[in-house]
């Protein structure tokens, strides 16, 4: 499967999820349904989708400032980088909006170097690497595993989330 024809995916299922998540109050965004020292509610995992395609895309794979820059400071502990209640689905929202729109501006790039063979480094304490076309899909399989967990904290909260499979979004 090309990498473009599964963002295209991943831009159908975003819209489909946001929409059903604009539905929900903010308290049931911000509640803490998982026990957890990561994400904990809807609205972290929201945060942490948008900000790891960032860091990985801009930072890893172009050596560019994060588009977060624009949204605020850097997170400073993993208290600022997992927990997101107090703040507005609308401004995550935004700010994964906005991840999105650079990387469609950016994917000839981001293609240049997946098909380069570069090495990129997988962790800051471990010497491992993956190639760049790995950090790729690495990135949007770990958006469908975190939107697959976001879509069972709306089941769990008693809403009933939208039909976000490959095959219902990319047949129609």
């Amino acid at each position: 499967m090309q990498p473009e024809m599964f963002y295209t995916y991943l831009t159908k299922a975003r819209r489909l999820l946001w929409d059903t998540l604009r539905t929900l109050s903010d308290e049931e965004l911000s509640r803490p349904v998982l026990p957890s020292d990561g994400a904990r509610c809807i609205k972290d995992l929201v945060h942490h989708i948008a900000i790891v395609e960032d860091g990985w895309f801009r930072l890893d794979l172009l050596g560019e400032p994060m588009v977060y820059a624009a949204f605020g400071a850097e997170p400073r502990s993993a208290d600022e980088y997992w927990h997101h209640e107090t703040e507005t689905l609308e401004k995550l929202l935004s700010y994964w909006e906005a991840v999105e729109k650079d990387t469609l501006k950016r994917w000839p790039d981001i293609m240049a170097v997946a098909q380069s063979g570069r090495r990129i480094k997988a962790f800051d304490d471990r010497a491992e690497t993956l190639s760049a076309e790995e950090v790729l899909w690495h990135v949007m399989q770990h958006e469908v595993r975190h939107t697959a967990h976001i879509v069972q904290l709306v089941r769990l909260i008693g809403h009933t989330p939208p039909q976000l499979d490959y095959v219902f979004l990319m047949t129609r």
